[in-house]
């Protein structure tokens, strides 16, 4: 079941049992309310996934929930532990939020399903092989209650698309017969980032113009972005624009870009996705052609929906497949955003207007960012 809201069974064997590294003060007296345990795959202090934590706290204190996140770094090994440490949390959690990067989703599901805890997927669902192998193990998939992902392959074509335009605007004859491209993905494994690559791959087939001359892999890594690019261009390959999966990516590519002498958003056009602060940025001084994302606000949406599925909306408790339309940031509409989100000051933001709990049925949900600019408080 899939609504659209406008706006280990992949063959690595983990193991639970490891030490596990609580990252959270798990002392709070028991009560009433709902315990939501986040394995965060990313990092707590920084960057996309300390967006995801901020909104989701925001949100979690809004509605009246306990929020326990455990920060993975980018770590796999970590991520094992961060997940044993949501397991043993004493009292256990009520919900457990999940991510299915490098496909580690499967054993969270059957671990948490072993110990009765409901796990959401967020922003990396579980591929249809992890579902079979999962109903295959436990005969049903009713441990998972609902998954929130944006629309990835849509972000990946329209990055795409913004870097042709970014060298239309660039030349006075028009397009070129040709436009040399170096894509960059995220990782080999994350759903997120076979699924931007789906976005890519529609682009090239629909815009013969775009030739894409290499496809490597930075592990969402502004370094290695950088290693590659540089490495890229030292030995001299053509290079009109780099399709990057997240803005470390295109960061990266630029810093690389630049150390070589030429100038991004003039010699070579680089398109990436995020929101980060250096990404607008770079949107802004004209060094890329777009950010893509918004689905850090993710966190937060995921708040509302269990506020909704605990308080009975019906549209939630058939296990459904959500699904939100990102949005790209470019030099056109980025004093907008920056009105909107330029603080980052998610406290403002009322999430509560999300909810569909006191809503009449029918209704569906809207993620939008306008709806956002209604919901920011006026005081």
């Amino acid at each position: 079941m899939r609504f659209s809201l406008l706006c280990l069974m992949c063959g690595v064997m983990l193991s639970w049992g490891m030490p596990a590294f609580a990252q959270v003060n798990d002392t709070a007296q028991t009560s009433d309310r709902v315990r939501v345990a986040f394995i965060n795959p990313g990092y707590g202090d920084r960057g996309f996934w300390k967006d995801v934590r901020d909104t989701m706290q925001v949100a979690a204190d809004q509605f009246g929930f306990d929020l326990f996140v455990f920060d993975s770094n980018r770590d796999q090994k970590k991520m094992i532990d961060s997940a044993q440490s949501a397991f043993d949390m004493n009292p256990p959690a009520d919900y457990i939020i999940a991510v299915n990067e490098h496909q580690q989703g499967s054993r969270i599901v059957l671990e948490a399903e072993k110990r009765s805890i409901p796990v959401i997927m967020l922003l990396n669902g579980l591929t249809k092989p992890q579902k079979e192998n999962i109903a295959q193990v436990t005969g049903d998939m009713s441990g998972l209650i609902f998954t929130l992902t944006p629309d990835n392959e849509r972000a990946g074509f329209e990055i795409a698309q913004s870097l042709i335009d970014g060298v239309r605007l660039s030349h006075t004859g028009g397009l070129p017969r040709t436009i040399c491209l170096l894509s960059i993905a995220g990782d080999r494994h994350t759903p997120a980032s076979l699924q931007r690559l789906e976005g890519l791959d529609l682009a090239l087939k629909q815009f013969p113009v775009l030739n894409e001359k290499r496809r490597l892999v930075a592990n969402w890594s502004f370094d290695e972005a950088y290693r590659q690019t540089a490495a890229w261009i030292a030995g001299g390959q053509c290079l009109d624009a780099v399709w990057a999966a997240n803005d470390d990516i295109a960061l990266g590519a630029i810093a690389a870009i630049e150390q070589a002498g030429m100038t991004a958003g003039k010699d070579v056009f680089v398109g990436g996705l995020n929101w980060s602060e250096k990404g607008m940025q770079n949107v802004a001084n004209g060094k890329m052609t777009m950010t893509h994302g918004g689905h850090f606000l993710a966190g937060a949406w995921v708040m509302v929906l269990l506020n909704d599925y605990i308080a009975g909306v019906e549209m939630l408790h058939d296990h459904p497949e959500i699904s939100f339309r990102m949005e790209a940031i470019n030099q056109g509409n980025l004093a907008h955003f920056e009105r909107i989100f330029g603080t980052r000051d998610w406290k403002n933001i009322d999430f509560s207007q999300f909810s569909l709990e006191h809503q009449t049925s029918g209704r569906d949900y809207y993620f939008g960012v306008e709806g956002l600019a209604h919901a920011i408080s006026k005081d």
